[in-house]
């Protein structure tokens, strides 16, 4: 049974040949990929539920130690 994320990172992965291709640079791939989930989500959560989890994925755009997250 394939996983969500392995289906979408295969969908990903074939965008990003597929823009190489076409001159189509990662980052532009990348940007697109944001706003259509940003579209997608719309149509299921609120705009604050939206936003909270863009700023999650903003906060967390460093690796971070957690050390309270050791054994």
């Amino acid at each position: 049974m394939t996983s969500t994320w392995e289906l979408v990172h295969d969908h990903v992965e074939a965008a990003l040949a597929e823009a190489a291709t076409a001159s189509i640079t990662p980052d532009a791939v990348a940007s697109t990929l944001i706003s259509e989930a940003v579209r997608i989500l719309k149509g299921h959560r609120t705009l604050d539920d939206i936003r909270a989890e863009l700023q999650f994925a903003i906060e967390n755009l460093q690796d971070r130690d957690y050390e309270f997250m050791r054994p």
